[in-house]
């Protein structure tokens, strides 16, 4: 009894959100049974990728301690500068070299695509670790950069020509999954499989390596951390890389899952992967929160904006919807905290 206890202490933000997601799941179903249908869940793992991804990295740097609101204009930079490389340079530039091996352009357009966030992302942690700026402004400061520079390479206009083989990897749903006491299988989306293996390797680099115990260190007390001899400017950079590269993963993976590069792509992106952390347990102020969270955070705001285009709801009320989810958290996140601290 007394282990259950401490195991239930332990989970509490887990478990409650577990609660969450089963009342909201089962008031959706009964306002709309369509919600539940085979179609519908798999059109909505293939839809939360982007946003379960770039999650994971703003979850790891927030608790280290910072945060980096411009990972939607990553995302939107990334698929401009992937289209730019496969569908506009081949077509202005009539390279022969690549007209003959259109793999090696396949390649070279990912490649290049995914060192957009990582490299942005350090521009950033170094103004932050170098100079002292706070990482709102210097973020803030990098979403613009990165957005002006998305409509400049596509122009302000959608670029299509994406090669078929990417859009077919995109749309491709290759593992089937029985349901039990139905006739139907569950589709998993080949996008949405990347995305879990991308969980599994940050969850085994917070929770089985040295470098995610000195992330929560730092994210905790810095000054302490430091005195133990941990290089905390390290520590900050490589949280800065991974958010930027899972913001570039996510780009990489949603031109491939349209079969195009929208000019818009990513915008607001940063309000909803701070709802999802934030609701998912992880503290604004560092050195608390989980991968696991997290997941359950992003499928709560997922479901909440599939009930919304259910019900016909007006799209305009949706960003009220996302602000009043991260007042909500934030609320419950301080009260939590200020009963814990009551307690102890």
């Amino acid at each position: 009894m007394n282990s259950l206890i401490a195991f239930s202490r332990r989970n509490l933000n887990t478990i409650q959100l577990i609660l969450v997601l089963l009342i909201l799941s089962a008031t959706i179903y009964s306002m709309n049974p369509r919600f539940l249908s085979v179609v519908n869940i798999s059109n909505l793992l293939g839809q939360m990728v982007t946003l379960l991804i770039v999650a994971l990295g703003m979850t790891i740097i927030i608790i280290n301690g910072e945060f980096d609101i411009s990972v939607g204009s990553l995302v939107g930079l990334t698929g401009a500068v992937m289209g730019w490389i496969l569908v506009v340079m081949p077509a202005a530039y009539a390279i022969p070299f690549w007209q003959a091996h259109p793999v090696l352009l396949m390649v070279l357009g990912i490649c290049t695509a995914l060192l957009v966030g990582p490299l942005l992302a350090i521009f950033s942690g170094l103004l932050v670790t170098q100079f002292l700026i706070p990482c709102f402004i210097v973020t803030l400061g990098m979403l613009m950069i990165a957005r002006s520079l998305t409509l400049v390479v596509t122009g302000g206009q959608p670029v299509a020509g994406i090669p078929d083989s990417l859009k077919a990897f995109g749309v491709a749903r290759p593992l089937d999954i029985p349901i039990p006491f139905a006739d139907a299988s569950l589709r998993l989306p080949s996008v949405f499989l990347v995305a879990v293996l991308v969980y599994v390797v940050g969850w085994f680099l917070m929770n089985r390596m040295a470098f995610g115990r000195k992330v929560y260190a730092v994210g905790a007390n810095p000054t302490v951390a430091r005195l133990a001899g941990i290089n905390t400017t390290q520590v900050k950079l490589k949280c800065f890389a991974i958010v930027g590269l899972c913001a570039s993963i996510a780009g990489v993976l949603n031109v491939m899952r349209i079969g195009a590069v929208s000019p818009n792509s990513g915008q607001g992106l940063e309000f909803e992967v701070i709802a999802a952390v934030v609701i998912g347990g992880t503290s604004l102020m560092g050195g608390r929160g989980n991968v696991l969270g997290t997941v359950l955070g992003v499928i709560i705001i997922v479901l909440i904006r599939n009930f919304l285009n259910l019900a016909r709801i007006d799209i305009f009320w949706q960003d009220f919807a996302t602000g009043a989810i991260i007042m909500t958290a934030v609320i419950l996140n301080a009260l939590q905290r200020r009963i814990s601290g009551a307690t102890t």
